[in-house]
């Protein structure tokens, strides 16, 4: 059920079981599994409305209705300053610089609303500690079976796990292996790198607040999903969070004002709104910043689209590499008579295991004519972070977010690293010359990508980070952060597909903490639709 904030101005306060902040991937993920466990939901959006035309259409790009101006505005400095000045306040590709970065959406579905579908379970290699890198409490291994569930839940094709020996090993529908096969093409055999697999999520499953399970959205499920609703303040007692004043917005969109406030208890709270928004409202009430760690090490994996940053011709592969190598429909394959549900797959050449543990650098995406826009992970930065301006929002009143990017010292060398690997793999082949433009010319191109990460990083120790292995605040009870703001490093691979994948385990940790009684409710199960083929070929957990 839909309803506006302004409903519960001077009413009494409300009550749920979890109460979820942001209606993104993240926070939508994680209410259907938790409504699949027969446990109260309630999601908190910001945002008036989702859609123009109604709460039954998908987004579209008529920006207009949507209030970053007014409540995602802000200071951006560092490196923002001179590359994306707007960082904390354009929408999405529609409304872009010259540049072409998009970045955040205050709006029912946040980003899900626009992203384009592509799916990698991270590398093994980013969860490891090593020189430069924390390394996370948990190893890929940990992750897998989620991964698998969130295959099914995307409805990506395959199977996740294959067994090697006795053992049970994840990722297999992500291998260049597994779809070489499939379509009859060949893995590209170059030293020091992988061929990794990238998968498209079918189009009807991309917007999560119009995607349907038994054929209704999320929006009318039992969960309850209150729009115009904005967390001001995060109330605790001790060590544990008691309610949440929520504001709300009157006014028009132009010109929002303030018309009220109404309180939300919960037994659990998960702040699922961004990696910019979570810093910031954990900042706002002074919460899980003991050690100066909320909103530190912001980071991402910028794009320098245009910079023409590493080159070559890409005669040195085989047309069925080359093939593979590249974006393609599968279902264009001949013979493929539409056997694939995804979009589109992607097949990129990345540094393997051994380059990375054996290098200090971070991780990037090459093809075989190099990589003109450098898409790769940031090295962490202590410097680089959310923190609060002392700016006003003009509705509420409350402290603006102040956004620092700043380069670690090391990213040059990263860099210069990368494309030197890349270079060596290729003239191993016969390939080359590789063109390897100075990294003083690249920076100037690089933008966010809005992929926004690490600001309230995962950790065993509270020294070390903000929230442990299961999500929950180091120093509170109840309060959970979902989102890529929890990742301890970047990584290469696009977050979405490992948000759905930790929002599902938290959905798991939720249920143990609540100790919720009663079974799942039919009627919104996942677990209840049609069954699923042991391939996972053309499955689909949603009714659209």
């Amino acid at each position: 059920m839909i309803t506006d904030g302004s409903t519960f101005i001077g009413k009494e306060t409300l009550k749920t079981q979890v109460c979820i902040v942001g209606s993104g991937q993240a926070g939508i993920t994680l209410a259907w599994h938790l409504l699949d466990k027969g446990i109260d939901v309630t999601i908190l959006e910001g945002s008036r409305v989702f859609s123009p035309g109604g709460a039954n259409e998908q987004v579209t790009n008529a920006y207009q209705y949507n209030e970053n101006k007014s409540l995602y505005n802000g200071e951006s400095t560092g490196l923002f300053a001179t590359n994306e000045a707007e960082f904390l306040i354009r929408p999405t590709q529609g409304v872009s610089d010259s540049n072409g970065g998009w970045e955040r959406e205050r709006i029912y579905g946040g980003t899900s609303t626009h992203w384009g579908g592509q799916s990698r379970p991270l590398d093994r290699t980013t969860f490891m500690k090593r020189p430069g890198f924390l390394g996370w409490p948990i190893t890929r291994e940990d992750l897998d079976p989620y991964y698998e569930k969130a295959c099914k839940f995307l409805d990506l094709y395959g199977d996740y796990y294959r067994t090697v020996g006795n053992k049970k090993v994840g990722g297999y529908n992500f291998t260049a292996e597994f779809w070489a096969n499939e379509l009859g093409q060949s893995v590209a055999d170059m030293e020091g790198f992988d061929v990794d697999m990238y998968q498209f999520v079918p189009q009807q499953n991309l917007q999560f607040q119009a995607r349907q399970v038994n054929g209704k959205t999320i929006g009318e499920s039992k969960a309850q999903v209150i729009l115009n609703a904005s967390l001001l303040q995060i109330n605790k007692a001790s060590k544990s969070v008691t309610e949440l004043t929520v504001g709300v917005m009157g006014g028009t969109h132009d010109a929002p004002t303030k018309a009220g406030e109404f309180t939300i208890q919960a037994d659990c709270y998960v702040l699922a709104c961004g990696a910019v928004a979570n810093a910031r409202q954990l900042l706002l009430s002074d919460i899980g910043n003991e050690n100066d760690l909320v909103g530190r090490y912001l980071s991402g994996q910028p794009i320098a689209t245009n910079a023409g940053a590493v080159s070559t011709s890409n005669s040195y592969l085989t047309s069925a590499e080359i093939s593979l190598l590249s974006y393609q429909n599968p279902n264009d394959v001949p013979g493929a008579k539409n056997t694939y549900p995804i979009n589109f797959l992607a097949g990129l050449l990345t540094p393997n295991a051994d380059s990375i543990m054996t290098n200090p650098i971070g991780s990037c995406w090459f093809n075989p004519e190099g990589s003109s826009q450098f898409y790769h992970g940031l090295l962490p930065e202590f410097e680089s972070r959310i923190t609060l301006s002392d700016n006003l929002d003009p509705v509420f009143g409350q402290k603006q977010s102040l956004a620092k990017w700043v380069l670690s010292p090391q990213e040059e060398e990263n860099y210069n690293t990368l494309a030197g690997l890349f270079k060596k793999a290729v003239e191993a082949k016969g390939g080359g010359p590789v063109a390897i433009k100075p990294w003083s010319e690249v920076v100037p191109y690089m933008v966010y990508n809005g992929h926004h990460l690490c600001t309230t990083r995962m950790s065993a120790r509270a020294e070390d980070g903000v929230v442990d292995m299961n999500l929950k605040v180091h120093s509170m009870n109840n309060l959970y952060c979902a989102g890529s703001s929890v990742w301890s490093t970047p990584g290469v691979s696009n977050p979405t597909f490992s948000i759905v994948a930790f929002s599902i385990r938290l959905a798991e940790h939720l249920e143990q903490q609540l100790s919720a009684a009663g079974g799942t409710d039919s009627e919104d199960s996942i677990a209840s639709t049609d069954a699923k083929p042991a391939s996972n070929k053309g499955c689909n957990p949603f009714k659209s």
